[in-house]
């Protein structure tokens, strides 16, 4: 195989000390990670946090650990229970409300370089 082919075979781990958490929120924390292609955030909402209504061109994955999250977009009105997913296309108006605790995970693609510039992550 020649150099340009292979691929990055180093396998990064990423602890919680070494990630910093944002305050993006009200009542919200999250954790980045960033790789060349995604970007990975690890979220914790206390009830009654609130995301506003946004939109943005990457595809979003959200997963619900535990609690619910209300995803709301035009028209619609998600909830995601603990161990639910939803996937919101590129473009789409979202936001999301927490009325209860709640944890989850986001996947974002391509990388949020608005996220990246945030600082902090080790990527």
């Amino acid at each position: 195989m020649r150099e340009a082919e292979m691929a990055d075979t180093t396998v990064r781990r990423y602890t919680s000390d070494e990630s910093v958490q944002h305050d993006l929120f009200p009542g919200g924390a999250i954790q980045f990670v960033h790789t060349d292609n995604v970007t990975f955030a690890a979220w914790s909402f206390k009830a009654g946090t609130q995301v506003p209504s946004h939109v943005h061109p990457h595809e979003q994955i959200t997963h619900c650990v535990s609690g619910s999250l209300v995803l709301t977009t035009p028209g619609a009105e998600i909830v995601l229970q603990a161990g639910e997913t939803a996937v919101i296309p590129g473009g789409v108006e979202h936001a999301a409300r927490a009325d209860e605790t709640a944890s989850g995970v986001d996947v974002f693609f391509p990388v949020r370089e608005d996220y990246r510039r945030l600082g902090g992550d080790q990527s």
